[in-house]
């Protein structure tokens, strides 16, 4: 059974009871949020399919679909869930794993390169403040602002 069919699930690090009803309607909730203020967004959220699972420790994707840690995104609040479901829409809409695979690029030190390069798009496009990036342990560095991809994993 897969974990968002489930009523309840339990975070096996911490065995904290999480609502998973709770979970997909606040999930849902920042979506639209999302997609109100950047209808840009919606298309590209339409298209990644949502996997629960304790495999990843926060949220991440592949271009296709959206894996989520139940039990990270059960404690963010509403401002973090939005920031966090525009950040990985931002590394599909920015094509990141296709052009960290063409260039031959180290997956995690491209991962760090694609975050300083949404996160700081995300502050300038007052989606989020820094605060709110900070707060979930989130890469932000002014010093890459404007710059792309390509030139922050250059630099790292």
């Amino acid at each position: 059974m897969r974990i968002e069919d489930m009523d309840y699930v339990i975070d096996p690090n911490t065995g904290e009871k999480i609502d998973m009803n709770k979970l997909l309607k606040e999930q849902r909730y920042a979506k639209t949020a999302l997609c109100n203020k950047f209808p840009f967004f919606n298309i590209l959220a339409d298209k990644l399919t949502p996997i629960y699972t304790w495999r990843v420790n926060t949220q991440a994707t592949d271009g296709t679909r959206l894996f989520i840690n139940p039990a990270f995104t059960n404690k963010l609040t509403l401002q973090q869930k939005v920031f966090v479901m525009a950040h990985e829409i931002m590394h599909c809409a920015l094509d990141h794993m296709n052009r960290a695979k063409m260039s031959g690029h180290n997956h995690e030190r491209s991962n760090i390169a694609g975050d300083y390069e949404i996160n700081g798009l995300l502050v300038a496009d007052n989606l989020v403040d820094d605060s709110t990036i900070k707060a979930i342990g989130a890469l932000l560095d002014h010093k890459y602002d404007g710059m792309g991809y390509e030139h922050i994993y250059a630099l790292n």
